[in-house]
């Protein structure tokens, strides 16, 4: 019978902790961990707490070290400890920050403690492991990018679309295994931004469907209006309890 193959365990004591960080940024890069996140009005992924602190806490107990993560006097700070000898600490810190008006999203304001304090935790794993994600934000903070100056290709005139074709873009339309329509998918996000709005703990919910579809973009027609409508029962709900 095959015996199941051991690791070798890594002599960590000769290690100090700036070479324990740089086999545990190593060691992540490696684990290519995915972004769960997902932003439906800016449409782009991000990273979660759940992504990160699972792998991280496995690479920093390989190493013997552990990351700490503490809010004094105002300030985000994260300590990473060489356990072989706590007097080696590396440090990461920046202002703490909160959010402005947390009634503005349906929270009260232990539910807007909580939800500072994860992205908070969230900023310092990315400083300590050194994680680079692109900047989604470009385009959302309305800054002009290289894409601005690309000219608009030009238009020419169609030919009138024969009969041929008029039945088959009708057969595609109709038929219940064809995938959503672009109106159908906008329509389906117009109503998760409702919902979130309502309600942001459905966040979770809403990102199931998002990772499901595959950014929405693989829904079959029949499960995107089944979607919209079962939403739109959701919202009608919240409506009718505030009534």
């Amino acid at each position: 019978m095959a015996t199941k193959k051991t690791e070798t365990p890594i002599e960590t004591a000769t290690m100090n902790v700036w070479q324990k960080l740089l086999a545990s940024r190593m060691d992540f890069l490696k684990q290519k961990v995915k972004q769960s996140g997902v932003n439906l009005h800016a449409e782009f992924t991000y990273f979660e707490l759940k992504d990160i602190v699972p792998v991280a806490t496995d690479i920093f107990a390989k190493y013997n070290c552990v990351f700490l993560t503490t809010f004094p006097e105002g300030k985000a700070v994260g300590k990473l400890v060489n356990l072989d000898n706590i007097e080696e600490i590396i440090t990461v810190e920046f202002e703490a920050r909160s959010i402005a008006e947390p009634a503005k999203f349906r929270m009260n304001e232990v539910q807007g403690l909580g939800a500072e304090i994860t992205y908070m935790r969230r900023y310092l794993y990315f400083l300590i492991l050194d994680i680079v994600v692109a900047d989604d934000f470009d385009g959302e903070s309305g800054k002009k990018t290289e894409d601005d100056d690309i000219p608009a290709p030009t238009t020419t005139k169609k030919k009138p679309v024969t009969a041929e074709k008029r039945e088959e873009i009708k057969q595609e339309l109709t038929s219940p295994e064809a995938n959503a329509d672009e109106l159908q998918i906008n329509a389906l996000k117009a109503a998760l931004r409702n919902l979130r709005e309502i309600d942001p703990s459905k966040e979770e919910f809403i990102q199931q469907i998002a990772l499901k579809t595959e950014g929405f973009t693989v829904i079959k027609k029949s499960a995107c209006e089944q979607l919209i409508l079962t939403i739109g029962e959701m919202i009608e709900n919240y409506n009718i309890e505030e009534e």
